[in-house]
């Protein structure tokens, strides 16, 4: 397996730098979860090596915040956004967790797989096969028309990792999508990824 592309972090101001820290620990999570669910040991590492991602956007948030705290007041105010960043740093600690879980080989009892497959919003890893119709389309001309709501987070080409993927993104032949949406929708997307519009 190829290494993991790092997540993008770039210089910027505390709001961007919270911002995604709760976006990547929820993508973790949900990695975390789809990681479980199929039992998949690729996923998990790919969880375990957005930890220093986290990391380094929580530390850009306290870095900020204690920067520009100079009151009593300044500290009272900046309270919210330390509980909102430990907050997103726990559940990403807590999906790193899970991943380690799966990396261990431990496994879920069949019935709890089960019932998780079963909640109204899950994720799916599908396979894009030859004659797929969203063989070529970038992710948002697929979204455009599956005529149902999703979304990639993360995309298996070749040896290589992308996690979350731009709508830019081009989907070829060969490639894993690991997609998060309604049961419904999953449905109807494997029809799509599988060739037929139907």
């Amino acid at each position: 397996m190829g290494s993991s592309r790092k997540y993008e972090i770039h210089p910027m101001n505390v709001k961007d730098a919270l911002k995604g820290l709760l976006d990547l620990s929820s993508l973790m999570l949900d990695l975390a979860y789809a990681s479980v669910i199929h039992d998949n040991s690729e996923l998990a590492k790919q969880v375990v090596d957005l930890e220093a991602s986290i990391n380094e956007l929580r530390d850009a948030v306290l870095v900020h915040m204690s920067v520009a705290v100079r009151s009593m007041s300044d500290a009272e105010r900046s309270l919210s956004v330390f509980r909102a960043a430990d907050i997103a740093s726990m559940m990403a600690y807590e999906a790193v967790e899970v991943a380690r879980m799966v990396l261990r080989g431990l496994r879920l009892h069949p019935k709890l797989r089960e019932g998780l497959m079963e909640a109204e919003e899950s994720v799916d890893i599908i396979k894009v096969h030859d004659g797929s119709v969203f063989e070529g389309l970038t992710i948002e001309e697929a979204l455009m028309i599956s005529g149902v709501g999703f979304n990639v987070i993360a995309i298996k080409s070749g040896d290589r990792w992308i996690i979350n993927p731009d709508e830019s993104h081009r989907i070829m032949r060969g490639e894993i999508l690991v997609v998060r949406g309604t049961r419904e929708a999953l449905e109807r997307l494997r029809t799509l990824v599988e060739g037929d519009l139907g």
